[in-house]
Order: structure tokens, then sequence, then C-alpha cells
């Protein structure tokens, strides 16, 4: 089914056990801050119930019901890219929140789990369609819960010296399920999706085989408490949306997710302590997820790329050369994560185990990592061009304030033609989107850049570049490389004449 944005808000009220600024939250809808967030998620349902888009986010099950194509495995290229565009889609308006994290973490569990049921003899792989069927039929929102709180980083989860919780671990297994503690953390979309899947942060051996361990739970189980981020604004409203335009949008979504012994019924379960198959189950998800990371930057660098250049209009230096050239750098960054994110999914390969399609590591990798290792650099940028008014800019309420306004419509005039106010919301924003938030979440979601590093490491196809550089340099052993070894050699292919040796060089 295809829910309606009515039927999201109603089921969505679930009783959570959900805190913000410590107060616990009776109704997330009504809420100050946190009901940006619920509106952001219910665009979920807005999207594929909107004609223009319908074609784009709705597919049919086996049945013939409608069902969100999101919530399909993608088994071919057009999947992928289909998958893709939904993403931009999206995040140029908002409405993927809902099935994006979670999403790419049903993907890496269907991976591990048909692995796992190959190599071991398990049954997860049903589990997971079982769950998927129910997802698709109920048409809930999901996020993934992927990040432990990690205690000492230096040791591994069963070697922690102050309690054993700092990864998420089985306490029991019982008859009906097993019963997890510990928590999770800096997890997008917590507050306005109906459950989570949760999956390892990182490989385990043997000895953390209780730490390897993945489920799907409602965010309202018995146990579970909710501790929201910080908001980045506590204003709503007109106030909101004009001091706040980027967080008005996407209010920053995470939760740390607290399990006090929290029961999981076996049917939910798709990894019970399979320790070797950890390494399959996170590699999938940062592959997946990366492939929404670099689709939901486009818009982000689109939005900040086009502030900047508004700003340089508004301010009348659109023409000099180094704004060009700064706007520029801005525009290549933008075009270059697009581009690779669209190579990664028509360079993908299906995974043998389940036929799933995955991205291509270098292309996915090299996408993350230029956009989080260019996104400081960006908001030097527009720090650079807009000036100090990026900072001291005043709010709504100065704006509001009728025995103000004259004398702000006066002296923050800027180009003539362009309206003050027009100016002032332009410096608004870029204040807005170049938040602390926005410059660490940037760079460590979807993954720090060490793991991009060592993706791209992994992925680069070392071979073929060094018998490039031994064919340039005469070594022999590039002979045998499917690439430059069948390519003509110029020495033995071109019958050129003998040198004159008469000429003095």
């Amino acid at each position: 089914m295809i829910r309606t944005v009515e039927q999201y808000l109603e089921r969505i009220n679930d009783g959570r056990e959900i805190y913000c600024l410590g107060e616990r939250v009776r109704d997330m809808r009504s809420h100050p801050t946190i009901s940006t967030i619920i509106r952001f998620g219910a665009m979920d349902y807005v999207i594929p119930n909107d004609p223009r888009y319908r074609d784009l986010f709705v597919t049919k099950n086996e049945d013939g019901e409608d069902i969100n194509f999101l919530l399909t495995a993608p088994k071919t290229v057009e999947d992928l890219l289909r998958r893709r565009e939904c993403y931009l889609t999206g995040m140029r308006g908002g409405g993927v929140m809902l099935h994006c994290m979670g999403i790419d973490a049903l993907a890496a569990i269907t991976v591990a789990a048909n692995k796992m049921d190959k190599a071991l003899g398990t049954h997860y792989a049903a589990n997971v369609e079982a769950y998927r069927k129910y997802l698709q039929k109920e048409d809930l929102g999901i996020t993934g819960a992927i990040t432990d709180v990690k205690g000492d980083r230096s040791l591994h989860p069963s070697k922690q010296v102050q309690h054993p919780d700092f990864y998420l671990r089985i306490v029991e297994k019982q008859k009906d399920g097993i019963i997890v503690r510990g928590a999770k953390i800096h997890i997008s979309a917590t507050p306005c999706a109906d459950e989570a899947i949760i999956v390892p942060c990182r490989t385990h051996g043997e000895d953390d085989k209780d730490y390897a361990l993945s489920f799907a739970v409602p965010l309202n189980a018995k146990g579970i408490k909710l501790l929201g981020v910080e908001p980045m604004m506590r204003a709503y409203g007109e106030e909101g949306r004009f001091d706040y335009p980027h967080a008005d949008m996407i209010q920053p979504t995470e939760c740390l997710i607290i399990f006090d012994d929290v029961f999981i019924p076996w049917e939910r379960v798709f990894m019970c302590g399979e320790w070797q198959f950890s390494r399959d189950i996170v590699y999938a998800f940062a592959t997946f997820h990366r492939l929404f990371g670099a689709s939901k930057m486009v818009p982000e660098l689109e939005r900040l790329t086009g502030l900047v250049a508004l700003i340089a209009e508004y301010n009348g230096v659109e023409k000099v050369g180094h704004i060009r050239e700064k706007l520029a750098r801005m525009a290549y960054i933008t075009h270059t994560v697009e581009a690779l994110g669209k190579m990664a999914c028509i360079n993908s390969k299906p995974e043998p185990a389940s036929g799933i399609m995955i991205p291509d590591l270098m292309s996915i990798n090299s996408a993350k990592y230029t956009f989080a290792n260019n996104f400081h650099d960006m908001c030097k940028i527009a720090h650079d061009i807009g000036g100090g008014l990026a900072t001291t800019v005043p709010t709504y309420k100065d704006w509001s304030n009728p025995a103000l306004q004259p004398y702000i419509d006066k002296y923050l005039g800027g180009k003539a033609g362009i309206s003050t106010e027009d100016r002032i919301r332009a410096f608004r924003a870029i204040k807005n989107a170049t938040h602390n938030f926005y410059q660490i979440d940037h760079v460590n979601g979807e993954g720090s850049l060490a793991a991009q590093q060592m993706f791209l490491y992994s992925s680069a196809n070392w071979a073929q570049m060094k018998a490039a550089a031994k064919r340039m340099a005469h070594i022999d052993g590039w002979q045998d490389d499917p690439l430059y070894g069948p390519v003509p050699d110029f020495a033995d292919a071109v019958p050129m004449p003998p040198i004159d040796e008469s000429y003095e060089l």
C-alpha cells in the first residue's frame, strides 16, 4: 500500500519514549522543534501520492499491489539509477528521509543473510524477505541504526573496561527471541521513523560474537529510550523559516537510541552471533549508504553554490575574476559528486549470493570523499564571498520591528534593484547552511574520511596502474595486463626508417 500523510501522522503518535532538551515529548507532531522532523518525514508520503512523481516512487509487488519502489531490492542497473533518482528528487524538496538509512540497512542484511544461509544453513533470508513484505504492506518508514557508542576505541567490544555495553549486544537467548542491551548513536530520522533496522558498525572477531547481531524493532518497543540531538533552531513558524531556512526544512534528526533489555522475536532477527559475516553486512551498508549520501549531497551542494552565486550578485561582485574562480570551484565539486554517483550505479555489479546490485566501490567512495573533503572549503568560499554579514545578519525579529526595518532596509541594501529583504534572507540561508552541524555531519555522515580512503585504496586497480607505469618505463610485466598488454607498442608497430645519425644534437 501507499499510505497517505494523514495515515502516517496518526500512526507516528505511538507513545514512544523520546526526549528533547531533557523533557519527555508527549506528542512529537506538536512539539516546537521535533514537529519539523515529523513534517519532513511526512514528505515521504506526500511525494509518492503526487501524480507528477508517482511513476518514479510507486511500483507493484508480486500480488499487483502498489508499494514504495524504495522498499524493493535493486536487481538491475536501472533499479539503482531509479533508486538514486528517488533520492535526488526527495532531497531537492524533502521526501526520502524514511527510505534511506533503513533501506540501505535492508539491502545490507539481504546481502549478508543470503551469504549466511548458503554457508551455514541458517534461515535469515526468509526472515529478511518476510520483513520486507511487512514493510511494503504497511508502507512503514524505517531508519538504520548502525553506530555504536564504542567507549574506549582502542579496545574491542568484549574487552571494554567500564562495562560490556558500549556496543549493542545479545544479553540472553530465549525460546521466542533474544534480549539486547546497549546503545546506538547519531541515528538519523529516528523521531519520524516507525521502526529501525539494527546492524553492526564494525567487523567482529569470535571473542565478540555476542555483538554480531542484526534485527528490526518498532521504536516504541518496551525498553527503548530515544534522546534527541540538540535542535539547531528553537524558533518555529515564520520566524524559523526566515532565520533558519535550511533547518526549518530538515532539522537535525539524530537520536541516541538506548536499548534497555529489549526483547526481539526470532522472526525479526537477521544475525545472531555469526561474527564471520559482520564484515559483509558492514561493507554492504557502507556502500549503499554512500550512494544515498552522494545523492543527498547533490541538492545540498546545489543549494550552497546557488546561495553564494546569489550573494555575489546581490553584492554586485558577480563579474569579479576571483569571485568567478571560486564559484567555478564550487560548481565543479557539485558536478563531480553528481557524475560519480551516477557512474557508481552504471558500473554496479550483482552480488552473487543475493543478486543485489552493488554500487561500484571506486566511484561511490570517490563521490563521498569528494564532498566530504571539500565541504569545509565550500563553506569558506561562502564566508569569503559573503563577508561579515554571513554571521552578523539581522534576525526575523529585527526585520519585523517597524521601528528598525526602515534603517535595516536603508543601510543593509546592496546592488540596486535587489530588495534588502531578499539579501537578508540569502545571508540567513548561508549562515544556516554553513552551520557547524552540517560541516561535521557532511564529513562524518556515511563514514569518515579514513573509511573512504580505506575503500578507495582497496578498490583501486593497482595491477593496472603498475602495468601502465611499467609499459612507460620499459619494465617487463605489463604485457599480460588485459588493458595495456594488447595495445600495440609503437616501437614495434610503426616501420620507421633508420635514424640519420649525421645530425649534431
